[in-house]
């Protein structure tokens, strides 16, 4: 997956034309969007699957099943997500904060369906403001970024649950409410489209989209034209 300029967790979604602005973030005020990763095709050959693949450490390790949404009072580091519904899913969550250029850190190139939360957000949980998690897309397919807008449309459908766990056993719980696509020339850093610290408890998740093979990536050009926002409200 990618950065957009400025912006990619609790989960948010963005439409171009009709971009959703809101209140600017109070800090920090130089985050930029999900980087796009460097990876050119899918390592691996083949589509990804799209059933649950188990993370390895602590509650990331147990059934998504055995664990139900928690009333935490306070904020939680993700280690573990989970969809429920029209997709399956079920990986690993990195804290990240920011890459060398002052973008919020995408999960490491290799790591196709593996999601990064922006450390330097808002947590998920009860914690005000979206959380955000940035998810990979491959330029030739095989990341899970691929498969969650696939065909141009979400496979998120409105009502699929989409769950974040912390390593003791908190599971905080979001209804997917929509996903809006944001050109990158056109987004707004000043918006709550991505960046909210006092907004309702909200997930957002993003990824990469509109991918331009004549971008001249080694003058820093973004060859990803639009970024993927996918919103969900805290149950």
């Amino acid at each position: 997956m990618l950065v957009i300029v400025a912006a990619v967790v609790a989960v948010i979604l963005v439409v171009v034309g009709g971009l959703y602005l809101a209140r600017p973030a109070p800090t920090p005020d130089t985050a930029g969007l999900p980087s796009p990763g460097p990876v050119t095709s899918a390592p691996e050959s083949g589509s990804p699957t799209s059933s649950a693949a188990a993370p390895s450490a602590d509650a990331s390790s147990a059934p998504a099943a055995q664990y139900e949404c928690t009333t935490a009072t306070e904020g939680f580091e993700p280690v573990r997500y989970t969809f429920e519904g029209g997709l399956t899913v079920d990986e690993k969550v990195l804290a990240l904060g920011e890459d060398e250029n002052g973008n919020i850190a995408a999960p490491p190139p290799a790591e196709k369906r593996t999601a990064s939360w922006w450390s330097n957000g808002p947590k998920p949980g009860p914690t005000e403001g979206k959380a955000v998690l940035s998810i990979h897309t491959y330029r030739n397919g095989g990341a899970l970024g691929n498969e969650m807008y696939e065909g141009g449309e979400s496979r998120l459908k409105p009502g699929d649950l989409i769950k974040l766990y912390s390593s003791d056993g908190e599971v905080a719980c979001y209804e997917f409410t929509e996903a809006k696509k944001v050109w990158v020339d056109e987004y707004d850093p000043d918006s709550d489209v991505m960046i909210d610290f006092e907004g309702a408890p909200e997930l957002a998740m993003i990824i990469c989209w509109d991918f331009d093979g004549s971008a001249d990536e080694d003058a820093g050009e973004d060859p990803w034209k639009s970024r993927v926002f996918f919103y969900g409200s805290l149950v």
